[in-house]
């Protein structure tokens, strides 16, 4: 693992922080390529773990349609860096099944895990 959390702005997702909640935003994902998808993980796990995150969300765009080997891959990785960060809630967004097949695959210990189809409702329910 690096010494430095992955820059946003180099890759194929961003990041924005709400209050203690912090967001991923991997709208115009339709596969990333390993390095994207590891850098997205690595920065959740660094920047999760500050204890100015509470709890995080994935949000998923229109176009996303995720492979069941990807689904299972993010489920274990959101599993573990969940783990990692202690955070309290854990959120996924988005307009289709995504958000809701990707939570099925994850499962943090007294972590809150939600999806949802709407971000303003997703940041309600994680500063709550």
């Amino acid at each position: 693992m690096s010494s430095t959390i992955p820059d946003p702005e180099q890759y194929e997702w961003t990041f924005e922080q709400r209050g203690s909640v912090g967001i991923w935003f991997m709208e115009g994902w339709r596969g990333f390529a390993d390095e994207d998808l590891e850098a997205a993980s690595e920065h959740y796990r660094e920047r999760g773990k500050r204890t100015d995150i509470d709890a995080t969300l994935a949000v998923f765009g229109d176009g996303t349609n995720l492979a069941r080997e990807t689904q299972e891959y993010m489920g274990e990785e959101w599993s573990t860096n969940g783990e990692y960060t202690d955070v309290d809630k854990i959120g996924f967004v988005s307009d289709g099944t995504t958000a809701m097949a990707v939570k099925s695959q994850v499962a943090v210990p007294n972590t809150e895990i939600e999806s949802f189809k709407d971000l303003d409702a997703a940041v309600e329910w994680a500063r709550n």
